[in-house]
């Protein structure tokens, strides 16, 4: 299910497991996702682990709280990660790309030809 590395915290691994799972529509608007429970059992985690990652899923508005009944995925859910995984690529993918291009000598008019010649 998740193969978790030492490069991030496993609360934050979990949470891109869920923006990866209400992206590829396994987990649906309005409906509700995994139990706290179903996914310490499934990932094999803590269950405050999950519950830190859910806390975070709740902070940025992706799901709520249903009292006795766990968690659903709110109907924007799907924008909502689209537009967190936007601002993480912004912040952290594209400065890391930058320092690499200077590095390598890559203009961003090469990049550009790159993006074209592989359909974007």
């Amino acid at each position: 299910m998740i193969e978790f590395n030492d490069n991030k915290p496993i609360y934050r691994q979990i949470v891109d497991y869920a923006f990866n799972r209400i992206l590829d529509g396994a987990w649906r608007p309005g409906e509700m996702i995994p139990s706290v429970r179903e996914l310490t059992t499934d990932l094999g985690v803590n269950n405050r682990t999950v519950l830190k990652a859910f806390d975070e899923l709740q902070a940025i508005g992706v799901i709520e709280p249903r009292r006795g009944m766990g968690f659903l995925l709110v109907t924007d859910g799907a924008e909502r990660v689209r537009n967190a995984k936007r601002r993480e690529f912004c912040d952290t993918a594209i400065p890391q790309i930058v320092a690499e291009m200077r590095l390598l000598g890559i203009t961003a008019d090469e990049v550009a030809e790159m993006l074209k010649a592989a359909g974007l």
